[in-house]
């Protein structure tokens, strides 16, 4: 592994599946705003429950966002 991991114990709140699949599309958009990820002031995409970053340049957004969607026939629904 050529990069350095961070090991932290952190109390993390998130919205349980059973509630997340009742969401109107307008509530999961204002939890992905408020709640899921944010960009912080140094303009690093973060995980808003447990802090930590998702991407630091747009490469990296691009590559997450490229991610994302090979998961998503996963996904059920």
């Amino acid at each position: 592994m050529a990069y350095e991991v961070n090991v932290q114990t952190l109390e993390v709140r998130s919205v349980d599946p059973t509630t997340m699949s009742k969401m109107t599309q307008d509530e999961y958009l204002e939890y992905l705003e408020d709640g899921l990820i944010y960009v912080d002031h140094h303009d690093v995409l973060r995980s808003m429950p447990a802090g930590y970053p998702l991407a630091t340049t747009k490469a990296q957004l691009a590559l997450l966002i490229a991610y994302l969607r090979e998961l998503e026939p996963k996904v059920i629904r």
